[in-house]
């Protein structure tokens, strides 16, 4: 009997080096904006959520007084 496991590619995971917390949170954001971006008025939705979180904090940022 052949040993067909010995020719096989080791695939991605043996050189990707990071914590499984962090990839599952990377791939769940990652199926949530493709979800989004998919549908039309989804596109919109993201770009006008960026657009708003980043004026939100550029506000945070120089209205501050620490």
């Amino acid at each position: 009997m052949k040993n067909r496991d010995a020719d096989r590619h080791p695939g991605p995971w043996r050189v990707m080096k990071v914590d499984s917390e962090f990839a599952g949170l990377l791939l769940a954001a990652a199926f949530l904006v493709m979800g989004a971006v998919g549908l039309d008025i989804g596109k919109w939705f993201v770009m006008g959520a960026l657009g708003l979180g980043v004026a939100v904090a550029l506000l945070l940022r120089y209205t501050r007084k620490a």
